[in-house]
């Protein structure tokens, strides 16, 4: 069998905070990170809270600019560096290659469920029927009732809202996705849900780094375990 194509290179990635309120100390949060993704991986990172974790998945994203290093995202058949990639390319691997899977779903009021889920689709050119096709399918799977997909899912439930969070980052079918607890706020029914859909990306070659302190979760998905050191402070 030949080996997968690397999908992501992170090479000597640092990242920082200067605490203001606490006489200017710097929180060295990540420093000398190196990791390598394939298609068909999952990458757990493994460390307790408050290690960087999520840090790391937003520096992957570009929503945190590196302190020094490079991240290297296979896209368009070139190896583009997210760390400095300027905000309109930014914005074309986001609607491409990276999807980002966060805890929380950030909507717009008096959108319908449907249309959010779609909208990724439909940025992308595909046809509102098709792209309306994939998004109910999602929907379907994740057991959302139909009757709430006109709705806004603003007053949803927690579970809900996680549900309609992972179907419109799983429409764009991105070859990378970044999970941070994608499963937090879900019952063992819908996590199982969740996970089926994840494993199956997976092994249709989608990379992932992910966050998952479920152990359920952890053990489904991840094909290796990312270990990050301790984070310092410095005067």
């Amino acid at each position: 069998m030949s080996a997968q194509p690397i999908l992501l290179e992170v090479e000597g990635l640092a990242k920082g905070f200067t605490l203001h309120a606490q006489g200017g100390v710097r929180l060295a949060v990540l420093e000398g990170i190196d990791l390598r993704v394939a298609a068909g991986e999952c990458l757990v990172l493994d460390a307790p809270s408050g290690s960087g974790k999520s840090t790391l998945l937003r520096a992957l994203y570009g929503n945190y600019r590196s302190d020094r290093g490079r991240i290297l995202i296979h896209h368009r058949g070139a190896k583009v560096d997210v760390a400095g990639a300027p905000p309109r390319l930014l914005l074309e691997l986001r609607r491409e290659t990276i999807g980002y899977v966060s805890q929380f779903l950030r909507v717009i009021p008096r959108v319908p469920t449907l249309d959010l889920v779609a909208e990724p689709l439909a940025r992308r050119g595909f046809g509102a029927a098709e792209a309306y096709a994939k998004a109910a399918s999602l929907l379907e799977a994740l057991a959302l009732p139909e009757r709430l997909w006109p709705l806004a899912p603003a007053t949803f439930s927690g579970g809900e809202q996680q549900r309609v969070n992972i179907a419109r980052a799983l429409i764009a079918e991105h070859p990378l996705l970044l999970l941070d607890e994608p499963t937090a706020a879900l019952d063992d029914e819908n996590r199982d849900r969740v996970l089926a859909l994840l494993v199956e990306r997976r092994d249709r070659g989608t990379a992932m780094v992910g966050i998952f302190h479920d152990a359920v979760a952890r053990r489904k998905l991840a094909t290796r375990l990312f270990p990050l050191p301790e984070r310092t402070l410095a005067a």
